[in-house]
């Protein structure tokens, strides 16, 4: 009996991470991706638990460990460069995780798992044109993005594995104003590379600016000297950039990065060097937060996952882990059930956790304190940060926390994986 064919639209983590799970379990997998290769740009990431269990599973452990940022920990930091202190990496409050790698290392590492399996086959430059199911199949149009030929094919399922912006989503389910699954956080970001220089190593190192601006810096290689790059964050707070949502929906790049350079021009510490740097860089993303909130995450046959079916947003340090745990808890459901049940069962397992993982914390106004609009916030905000540095150092120093037993899943949410122990 010939194995199911599965459609999976996206080679990000969650995609690439479905396809092997789907793969070692005799399914016959498509992957396709818009882009030429798999997705090598991005930001800095973290893998922590339960998430960490799943790709220990895949046995490319290791080859992450190889892939690591490097980053040594955060510094909070003034115009003029002054340090407020240092959190090292791991320390259970600090930004920087004790496996913090760049997304699009991740996406490499898991697409090159999933390729080498036989009955694994992606394809680049391909898009999803069109969607018609049927009881039995559901029958696809894919054009290739270079010579815009379009092929039809059958599958007996197809997972939407795309992004906030998901194509899948769309054609299956209406566009995003008809559903009004768009939760907007009141943010707007982007996400680039610029020329290092020595001290952007080994921390992240973060400056505010009055009006709700963060620049935000981070190491990008395990080594100093083994990467030419830093990547950088800007982050606004604001529920309208005219300008933006403009250059945003008209997808252009010139436009977005000319808006930020208005909200960010003037200002001190890294901030000259780090426009001029936006301005010549092609590794370059900007989009305005939002949450994806849907009733369900499946039109018959077919479903979705990650980021296409529920954005947390950055804001609730989720979005990684969610993707990850989301592409497994599918993929195991699909091995059990081999149908649409699956996708019933996948979503009534996971989604009161996803529900759970989409608030931000203090009722959303986390953001809010932790971007503060005037200089007198950003100054409290500097000083309770200050304060908190020196009890995390003076607790490691008197190495009082060996008093308590170690716990588990501190930072994220327990989920049970339903699988057996990863050594």
């Amino acid at each position: 009996m010939p194995s199911e064919r599965v459609l999976v639209c996206g080679a990000g983590p969650a995609g690439s991470i479905l396809a092997y799970w789907l793969a070692r379990n005799d399914f016959q997998v498509v992957v396709i991706e818009r882009s030429r290769s798999e997705q090598k740009a991005g930001q800095g990431i973290e893998i922590e638990e339960p998430a960490l269990t799943v790709v220990k599973a895949m046995g490319v452990l290791d080859k992450l460990q190889e892939k690591k940022t490097g980053e040594k920990g955060f510094k909070l930091e003034d115009a003029q460069a002054r340090s407020y202190g240092v959190l090292d990496a791991g320390d259970g409050i600090s930004p920087t995780g004790a496996l913090e790698l760049m997304r699009g290392d991740l996406t490499e590492v898991l697409y090159h798992a999933a390729n080498e399996l036989a009955n694994v086959a992606y394809r680049f430059e391909t898009t999803l044109h069109s969607i018609r199911q049927t009881p039995e199949k559901a029958i696809v149009d894919l054009e290739n993005r270079n010579t815009k030929a379009i092929t039809s094919e059958e599958f007996d399922l197809v997972v939407g594995a795309d992004g906030v912006g998901s194509r899948t989503r769309q054609l299956v389910m209406g566009s995003p104003e008809k559903l009004g699954c768009f939760k907007r956080v009141g943010a707007f970001v982007a996400y680039f590379s610029i020329p290092k220089q020595d001290r952007d190593w080994p921390y992240s190192r973060v400056c505010h600016f009055p009006g709700r601006r963060i620049v935000w810096t981070r190491p990008t290689g395990k080594e100093y000297g083994s990467s030419k790059v830093t990547s950088v964050a800007f982050i606004k707070l604001s529920d309208d950039i005219p300008s933006l949502r403009r250059a945003n929906a008209a997808g252009e790049r010139r436009k977005q990065k000319e808006a930020f350079a208005d909200i960010y021009s003037g200002l001190g510490w890294e901030t000259p060097r780090i426009l001029e740097g936006m301005m010549e860089t092609d590794n370059f993303y900007s989009d305005e937060l939002v949450q994806v909130k849907l009733p369900k995450w499946s039109e018959n046959r077919v479903a979705l996952v990650g980021d296409a079916a529920w954005a947390p947003s950055p804001f609730t340090g989720e979005g990684n882990q969610l993707a990850i745990i989301g592409a497994w808890v599918l993929a195991q459901e699909l091995s059990r059930n081999r149908n649409v049940t699956a996708f019933e069962m996948y979503e009534k397992r996971f989604r009161s956790y996803v529900e759970e993982c989409q608030v931000i914390p203090l009722r959303g106004y986390a953001p809010y304190l932790l971007n503060p609009q005037t200089s007198l916030g950003i100054w409290i905000l500097r000083t309770i940060y200050s304060i908190a540095v020196g009890l995390v150092n003076f607790v490691a120093w008197t190495k009082v926390t060996k008093m308590f037993p170690e716990r588990e899943n501190f930072a994220h949410p327990a989920f049970d994986l339903q699988m057996k122990k990863v050594p």
